[in-house]
């Protein structure tokens, strides 16, 4: 089945909520050092150190109403080789980066509304002014240090006005951030870097020092650039309050140049670099506006960098909360809590374990966060238990939306959570995590599951509705292929003339009402003699349990022919009579459902492996190599 969303309602009336600039911090700008290293010249940058078409049509996602009009370019993306992927071939021409154009729009039309608040030690707030300032002396700083049109360059740096206005001055310069999450291990960061070849590396002093002494990058790059603060000297000991911060006239970059190289988390396989284009940039702010919950001057709050960048394209005021990236779901909750409600956010952007922490802290002390209208969930499936929770500190008629999506092609669907709670009997029985209706534009189909690459679109790929297969995606935000992968790039592309289906990687269904229903990762799908079984099928059986956490579907023994093993994490505290209590229900649920019936075997962990990223996604991959050797050793 093909799925296709209609176009969706009026904009939403907001109320933009007036704050008070402060002083800007001190602008980020370099100036030449020598390095220790041989032939590579290295910069210090001002700033406060931190831690780092068959089928039916279906109608648009539900929401409130549209955003602001993106504006967006609907190119396709471009098919080059994914070895040679480039920064733009000579001068842009044609219309300007949209999401450039946004940031200029919004420094000269709210020129003090403020752009960016941080917390922790030292709370500071900047303006839409201030940040273009800051832009306009990085570009200039970038281009002294040798930053030209083209270039890829590392960025390393936490989340702060500093990052927002280095990634800005880069894509503004033409130049390619390359950005990989930091709450990798060392040695993935690694991998991913030497894929990426930057010719610069721009960091504050912990990754530069990682980057010494593991050798990252070791053969690409040729300019350093230190993050740290607040009055870096050079090495003649001239201080970066002389630097004029006159940008370079250099041409600015149009929708076909790269703009960036993401990488995927990592959850089911080592990440995969993501090129994405500006024009793939601006169809990704074009769907976020259609989800109608950022407006100019409201106070957003996100716990995820590239959320918050798109709240500023937005107008909005974006508050950045003391995380540690490395680690968001330990993040503290009442600090959270208490950011919310002092700044009065009205929006908020989180993953499933960062909320599900907060959600418990608010709700045992009874805490309501009542300036929140809007709670928008991403990065992995939301929990009905968690969904529960967080409804429960909210106003009544407070929104929480669940977005789904992946760095490949962001967003494609969403659902309210009131129509996501109304499935909740559907997915204890069975059924998958509903995702909602696909995004205005985006077009959605379920085909045969495969586990070989598929050249060519044709009709009959699509399967009946109510079939489990995998979920494909042809969006305008679809990324290119990946970078340096050629095999990954062909099991993950499907070419239908100029268009690309991308595969998700997820297997799912649509429903008689066009909304799409997740069953779980491909690779995780566990292949018993029986037939396969789905952890978004299967998990969700469980949630309920009492002293339950968390569930995890995985098979042991060869494929086809694999015993389902469920991996149960208990809530803090759960005794052994606790557990005992916990499997006996487990099994006696298990028996209830056909599909579950095969389990017989269950097993405890004290605590789930997760994505680096958003620490949502269970990385059953590992638990399956766990619960192996358990089985080997005779230890049930």
């Amino acid at each position: 089945m093909t799925s296709e969303s209609t176009p969706a309602g009026p904009p939403r009336p907001g109320e933009g909520r007036a704050v008070r600039p402060h002083e800007a911090p001190p602008a980020p700008v370099v100036n030449p050092a020598a390095d220790a290293e041989a032939g590579t010249g290295t910069t210090s940058m001002a700033g406060p150190e931190a831690v780092a078409t068959t089928g039916r049509v279906a109608g648009a996602a539900p929401t409130a109403g549209r955003g602001p009009s993106a504006g967006a370019e609907a190119g396709r993306s471009s098919e080059a080789g994914a070895a040679a992927v480039g920064a733009g071939d000579g001068v842009a021409a044609g219309p300007v980066s949209e999401l450039i154009v946004r940031a200029e729009r919004w420094a000269r039309e709210q020129p003090a509304t403020i752009a960016c608040r941080t917390g922790g030690r030292a709370p500071a707030a900047t303006t839409y002014a201030q940040m273009a300032r800051l832009v306009d002396r990085a570009m200039a700083a970038l281009a002294q240090a040798g930053l030209r049109p083209g270039m890829r360059a590392a960025l390393l740096v936490p989340p702060g006005p500093e990052l927002g206005a280095l990634a800005l001055a880069l894509l503004k310069l033409r130049a390619v951030p390359v950005l990989v999450d930091p709450g990798l291990p060392l040695t993935e960061i690694g991998r991913c870097l030497g894929r990426a070849a930057p010719e610069a590396f721009i960091a504050i002093p912990a990754a530069h020092a990682a980057r010494r002494l593991l050798g990252w990058c070791r053969r690409s790059v040729r300019v350093t650039i230190t993050v740290s603060g607040p009055w870096p000297r050079d090495g003649r000991g001239a201080t970066s309050r002389r630097t004029t911060g006159t940008p370079p006239p250099w041409p600015p970059p149009g929708p076909g140049d790269l703009a960036l190289i993401a990488f995927t988390s990592g959850a089911t396989g080592p990440p995969k670099g993501v090129p994405l284009r500006h024009r793939h940039l601006a169809a990704q702010l074009e769907l976020l506006g259609a989800l109608g919950t950022v407006e100019p001057g409201a106070v957003v709050l996100s716990t995820f960098v590239p959320f918050a960048l798109a709240a500023a394209a937005f107008g909005a005021t974006v508050v950045l909360p003391d995380i540690d990236p490395r680690h968001p779901a330990r993040a503290d909750p009442a600090a959270l809590a208490a950011d919310i409600r002092r700044h009065r956010v009205a929006g908020m952007f989180a993953a499933p374990a960062l909320l599900d922490r907060l959600a418990r802290h608010c709700t045992a002390r009874g805490l309501v966060l009542d300036t929140l209208d809007d709670v928008v969930v991403a990065g992995a499936p939301l929990p009905m238990p968690v969904l529960d929770r967080v409804r429960r500190c909210l106003r009544p008629d407070a929104r929480v939306l669940s977005v789904y999506g992946a760095t490949e092609c962001m967003p494609v669907a969403a659902i309210d959570g009131r129509e996501l709670a109304a499935t909740a009997a559907a997915t204890a029985a069975g059924a998958g995590t509903c995702l909602g209706l696909p995004l205005p534009g985006t077009r959605v189909s379920v085909i045969a599951t495969s586990d070989e690459p598929i050249e060519r679109w044709s009709a009959d790929l699509a399967v009946p509705t109510g079939t489990v297969g995998e979920i494909v995606v042809a969006s305008p935000a679809v990324a290119d292929p990946y970078l340096d992968d050629p095999e990954a790039s062909a099991s993950a592309r499907i070419h239908d003339g100029d268009v690309v289906w991308h595969r998700m990687g997820d297997l799912g269904r649509f429903d008689e009402r066009g909304r799409l229903w997740c069953a779980g990762r491909k690779s995780e799908r566990v292949r018993t003699a029986g037939g396969d079984l789905y952890p978004d099928q299967v998990e969700p059986v469980f949630a309920t349990v009492p002293g339950v956490r968390r569930t995890a579907l995985v098979g042991v023994g060869p494929d086809g022919a694999r015993c389902p093993v469920l991996i149960v994490e208990c809530e803090p505290g759960t005794s052994r009579r606790g557990r005992a209590r916990a499997e006996a229900g487990i099994l006696r649920l298990a028996a209830r459902h056909p599909h579950t019936a095969g389990i017989g075997e269950v097993l405890f962990h004290r605590g789930f492996p997760v994505d680096a990223r958003h620490n949502s996604k269970i990385r059953r991959n590992l638990l399956a190599t766990w619960a192996a050797r358990r089985v080997k050793g005779g230890r049930w």
